[in-house]
C-alpha cells in the first residue's frame, strides 16, 4: 500500500452488506480504523440497492450469505446488469473459506476481490490499498476508455508499463482486448505469444491468440484451438462463450446450444440458463429450451436477478407444446415489481391470449388480448409487438398480427435477430407465405434507401441523400438503420463543410432518439462523441 497514503482511505466512502447486525458492525469498526468514517449500512438486498441508486460509492464490502433467496453474488450480477456500479467502484464479496472454492469457482460477475473470514482492519487496508493503487496507475487508460479513445489507450498502456513493469500482467490483458477491437490482430497476436512468454498458464492470453484466428478469418482454427484450453482448463467459461460465438459465425446453432450448455453445467446460474433456453428455443429444441427456462425461474425466485422475460419465455415454451393450462400457471404469484409494469402486463395478456386460445377458450382468449392492446399502449417495443403479433394470429385477428410484423420489421431492418423472430412468429402461425410481403419486401426496400442515400452522399448530393431518408423515416420514424444513416450523414458533412444550427438540431435528435431505442449502444455514443468534437472544432453558422 505504499503509493496510497492514509489520508486516501479516509476520504472514501463504503457501504457494508450483511443480514447480521453484528457482523455488519464489526466490519464498520474496522473501517473506522482505517479512517473510513463515512460507512452505509444495509441489512438486505433491497436496502443495498436503494443505497446503491441514491448513492455512489467508492468500496462495498458484501457477505456472501445473505437469505435464502439472494446471496452476494445475485446482489453484484443486479448491480453489474443493470449499471448501477460505476467502474471506480470496488467490491469485496466475503466469505467462509469452507465456501470460497465453491463460490469463487462458480461466479460469472467476478467481484474485485474475495476475502476469507475473520476479517481484520490490516487485511482491509491491505486489499482496498492494494486496488486503489492500481486504479491510479491506469487512469491514463481508463481515461481514454471512457472517452472512447481505444487508439489513445493503447498508446497509453505502453506508457503505464514503461513506467509501472509490475502491472504487466493486467496491461497485457487490457491492451490485447484493445488492439482486436481496433482490428489489428497481427500486433494484438504477438502481444498475447510474449505475454505466454512470460507465463504459459495465462489462459486469457491462449484464448486471446484464437481470437486472432477469428479476426484473420479462421473459424475452424479458433474452434480446436479454444477446445484444447478447454481440456486443460474446464472452468473457464469465456472459452465456452468463444465457442458459441464461432459456431454463431458459421451458422452452426446446434454446436453453439452445446457450448453454452456446457457453461451452463460449469456455472449453473440463471443467466447462464437463460442463454441456453434461448439457443435451444432459436432451434426448436423446445424440451431442453422449457428445462432452461424453468431452471431459470427456479434459481432466480424472490431473487432481484429474476427478469420478467424469463416468465414469459417460459408460458411460450408451454404455449408452443400445446400446454396451455401450464402456461398459464406460470403467472401464479407475480412478484410485485412485475404487475407494476404495463410492459410486463401487455406481454402476460398476449401469453394468455396465445394459451386461451389451446384451451379452446376464445372468448378468454379475446379478453386477454384486448388487455394486452390496451397495456401496450401506443409505442410498444420489438418484443412486445411480436408478442401482440402471435396472440392477434392466435385469436384470428390476421390484419392486426400482420401489421404487428410489419411495424417490428420497419422499426430496426438491420436486427437478424428480430428478423429471425418475426419469420418464427409467422411460421408458428402458419403464415409462411406472408415471409416475403411482411419482411424481405421491406427489408430490401430499407436497404435499398440506405444504400442509396450513401451513394448521393459519397457523390457530394448531400441534400438529395438526406431527403432520401428524410422521406423514409416519415414512414419509419423508428427505423434505426435509416436513423443511424441519417446522423451520420449530418455528422460527416458538418465535420467537413461546418457546422450549421438546424443540422445540430437535427442530428441531436436522431441520437437523442437512438439512445431511446438502442440504448447503450456503441456506435450511437461514438456519434455523440463525434459530435461534441464537431461542435468544439467549428463554430455554428448563424
Amino acid at each position: 500500500m505504499a503509493s496510497v497514503s492514509f489520508s486516501r482511505l479516509a476520504t472514501l466512502r463504503s457501504l457494508v452488506i450483511d443480514d447480521l447486525a453484528g457482523m455488519r458492525q464489526n466490519i464498520r469498526l474496522h473501517l473506522g480504523q482505517l479512517g473510513m468514517t463515512r460507512v452505509d449500512q444495509a441489512a438486505t438486498p433491497d436496502e443495498a440497492i436503494q443505497f446503491v441508486q441514491k448513492n455512489s460509492y467508492d468500496v462495498i464490502v458484501c457477505d456472501y450469505n445473505l437469505n435464502r433467496e439472494t446471496n452476494g453474488q445475485h446482489l453484484l450480477e443486479y448491480f453489474r446488469s443493470h449499471n448501477l456500479l460505476p467502474e471506480s467502484t470496488i467490491f469485496i464479496m466475503v466469505t467462509a473459506e469452507t465456501s470460497y472454492s465453491s463460490v469463487a469457482g462458480a461466479a460469472e460477475f467476478k467481484p474485485d476481490a474475495y476475502m476469507l473470514k475473520p476479517l481484520t482492519a490490516t487485511k482491509l487496508a491491505e486489499r482496498i490499498g492494494r486496488m486503489l493503487d492500481k486504479q491510479n496507475t491506469f487512469l491514463p487508460i481508463t481515461d481514454c476508455i471512457a472517452r472512447k479513445d481505444t487508439a489513445g489507450a493503447v498508446a497509453a498502456c505502453d506508457q503505464v508499463l514503461a513506467a509501472e513493469p509490475k502491472w504487466i500482467v493486467d496491461i497485457l490483458k487490457l491492451k490485447g482486448r484493445m488492439l482486436l477491437e481496433l482490428q489489428r490482430p497481427d500486433e494484438a497476436g504477438e502481444l498475447y505469444r510474449r505475454a505466454l512468454a512470460l507465463r504459459d498458464d495465462l489462459i486469457w492470453a491462449s484464448l486471446g491468440l484464437a481470437k486472432c484466428e477469428i479476426a484473420a478469418g479462421e473459424p475452424a482454427k479458433a474452434r480446436a484451438m479454444v477446445e484444447a484450453i478447454l481440456i486443460k482448463n474446464p472452468q473457464y467459461i469465456e472459452a465456452y462463450d468463444l465457442l458459441a460465438h464461432i459456431a454463431g459465425m458459421t451458422g452452426d446453432d446446434n454446436a453453439a446450444l452445446n457450448a453454452l450448455a456446457r457453461s451452463a453445467r460449469v456455472v449453473p446460474s440463471a443467466p447462464r440458463s437463460r442463454l441456453v433456453g434461448d439457443a435451444a428455443y432459436k432451434i426448436g429444441e423446445l424440451a431442453q429450451a422449457g428445462e432452461a427456462f424453468s431452471q431459470v425461474v427456479k434459481l432466480s425466485k424472490g431473487s432481484m436477478t429474476g427478469q420478467a422475460s424469463d416468465l414469459i419465455s417460459l408460458a411460450q415454451v408451454y404455449v408452443d407444446t400445446g400446454d396451455g393450462e401450464a402456461a398459464l400457471k406460470v403467472f401464479n404469484g407475480v412478484p410485485l415489481r412485475y404487475a407494476e409494469s404495463n410492459a410486463f402486463l401487455c406481454a402476460q395478456a398476449a401469453m394468455q391470449a396465445q394459451a386461451y386460445v389451446k384451451l379452446g377458450d376464445l372468448e378468454q382468449a379475446e379478453q386477454a388480448f384486448e388487455v394486452a392492446q390496451q397495456k401496450a399502449g401506443e409505442t410498444p417495443g420489438v418484443n412486445a409487438t411480436l408478442l401482440l403479433a402471435r396472440a392477434a394470429f392466435a385469436v384470428g385477428r390476421d390484419d392486426e398480427g400482420a401489421a404487428l410484423i410489419s411495424a417490428a420489421v420497419k422499426s430496426d431492418h438491420e436486427n437478424r435477430a428480430l428478423l429471425a423472430q418475426a419469420k418464427r412468429v409467422l411460421g408458428d402461425a402458419g403464415k409462411e407465405t406472408l415471409v416475403a410481403e411482411l419482411i424481405e419486401d421491406p427489408v430490401k426496400h430499407c436497404m435499398n434507401i440506405v444504400a442509396e442515400a450513401q451513394a448521393l452522399m459519397r457523390s457530394a448530393q448531400f441534400e438529395a441523400s438526406l431527403a432520401k431518408l428524410e422521406e423514409a423515416l416519415s414512414s419509419m420514424p423508428d427505423n434505426t438503420g435509416v436513423l443511424l444513416s441519417a446522423a451520420q450523414i449530418y455528422l460527416l458533412w458538418m465535420s467537413q463543410k461546418g457546422v450549421e444550427r438546424d443540422y445540430v438540431t437535427r442530428v441531436t435528435g436522431y441520437l437523442s432518439k437512438l439512445d431511446k431505442l438502442l440504448p447503450g449502444n456503441d456506435r450511437v455514443a461514438k456519434m455523440h462523441l463525434f459530435l461534441r468534437r464537431t461542435l468544439n472544432n467549428h463554430p455554428i453558422k448563424i
